[in-house]
């Protein structure tokens, strides 16, 4: 049987032979139920796992649909792990689709009867996966996570679609992860906060004296990505006239840093990401060839409103999460519906951080609506503040003054920046320029 050969298969044979190195893949170590947080040790040196109901198997799983001897794992080399079917009564299922022998890599869901595996690698063990965090039952979800993870048996480029806020970074860290690049660096970058000035330099590096600032060489991106995955967000804020730069660094796999007269190869498997995809339209960011380039295949990621019965599940995940920082906390039923009524425009990442700020901020087990789900009226109309004039204050002081308050409180309540940035669902460098403008810092 043949398998897929994951190196780059886009640039000239002898370029890039003479310029890369073997991708090494991250072996599958352990097992990890779904669900319950068990995990079970394959050691490198075991050639074959039994897994089954069967007591005299390696792996026993207690289970109504699963055989008794129901699948084999056999390690091939060092590196490679593959997944027999033996002749089980419902089958065995990689990622979805049934199989009689195939590979099993590292973030890859192994269904055996009702029993999700997760197959964890050396980076993975310990942590929770990208995989792991990509929790939802919805349909559209569903589609796009197995869409996902069959976009990472390839080395062809991918281009996330998604709102903001739907989780397109965790979605190319999961590609990167299930990937044969995954012991390789992952790299991941904003094109929309890089100033059009500094946007080649900091894609391909730049040379000593470049340019004013220039006080020595640095590599850009596609260098730190070097035989890894290079994530690039929201493309479609590259600046037009600096896409065919890109453009022709993804066909020829070679790059030039500012100021050097010679190209140097890379090895890079890009995962793309926008919020938006108009192509059609008039002004539209993102250039049809650059697009072209960058889909070879498309995942498309559904807003949280599409998947209204996957926010208990995700608000679960969040207080499992956060509970060594702030302890058990939990949600009655009648919140969670009412959570599931609200739009959620930033959507997942909106209910991460409502849960987040809830969890920092309350002293209830149970959050409420409200600690959830805060009255933004109630932020600018407040009665003025002590210290307002007595002739009043303007609806901007009125909400600096609130604004400065909310930020005393977290900083007193949790004693560094990050912990009460993180508690107020802000941004760090934010909370921090905020703090120093209310003198609290």
């Amino acid at each position: 049987m043949s398998y897929h050969d994951d190196r780059d298969t886009d640039t000239v044979p002898h370029e890039r032979i003479a310029a890369t190195v073997a991708l090494r893949r991250d072996p599958v170590i352990a097992l990890r139920v779904h669900g319950s947080g068990r995990e079970v040790d394959v050691p490198e040196e075991c050639q074959r796992l039994m897994i089954g109901a069967s007591r005299s198997c390696d792996v026993v799983l207690d289970d109504p649909y699963v055989s008794a001897f129901h699948c084999q794992l056999e390690r091939r080399g060092p590196e490679q792990m593959l997944a027999r079917d033996r002749q089980s009564k419902n089958g065995t299922f990689i990622n979805g689709n049934r199989i009689e022998i195939a590979e099993l890599r590292p973030g890859s869901i192994l269904l055996v009867g009702g029993v999700s595996l997760l197959a964890l690698g050396r980076l993975a063990r310990g942590q929770r996966s990208a995989r792991e965090a990509l929790v939802g039952r919805a349909p559209p979800f569903r589609a796009a996570v197995d869409r996902a993870l069959l976009a990472a048996t390839s080395s062809c480029n991918v281009l996330l679609v998604g709102e903001t806020g739907t989780g397109k970074e965790l979605f190319a860290r999961a590609i990167h992860e299930a990937s044969a690049r995954a012991l390789g660096p992952f790299v991941a970058v904003n094109c929309g906060g890089i100033p059009a000035e500094l946007v080649e330099s900091e894609l391909f590096g730049h040379e000593r004296g470049a340019f004013t600032g220039a006080t020595s060489e640095r590599d850009g991106v596609f260098a730190q990505a070097d035989g890894g995955t290079l994530f690039l967000d929201e493309l479609g804020e590259l600046p037009a006239a600096q896409q065919p730069h890109l453009l022709r660094a993804l066909e020829t796999r070679r790059i030039r840093r500012v100021g050097a007269d010679r190209e140097q190869p890379v090895n890079i498997r890009l995962v793309a990401a926008t919020n938006r995809l108009d192509l059609d339209a008039a002004g539209s960011p993102l250039r049809l060839d650059l697009f072209h380039r960058v889909a070879t295949l498309v995942v498309e990621l559904p807003p949280l409103r599409m998947r209204r019965d996957d926010i208990p599940l995700l608000v679960d995940s969040f207080l499992a999460e956060l509970e060594p920082e702030f302890g058990p906390r939990a949600i009655p039923r009648g919140v969670l519906d009412a959570l599931a009524d609200h739009p959620w425009p930033g959507n997942v990442r909106e209910l991460r951080h409502a849960v987040q700020r809830a969890a920092a901020l309350s002293n209830h087990y149970e959050l409420r609506l409200e600690d959830l789900l805060p009255r933004r009226t109630t932020l600018a109309y407040a009665a003025p503040h002590p210290m307002a004039s007595a002739a009043g204050e303007s609806v901007i002081n009125l909400v600096e003054a609130a604004q400065r308050e909310m930020i005393r409180d977290a900083y007193r309540r949790h004693g560094s920046v990050r912990r009460a940035a993180a508690a107020l669902g802000m941004p760090k460098s934010t909370f921090a320029d905020k703090a120093r403008k209310f003198g609290i810092l």
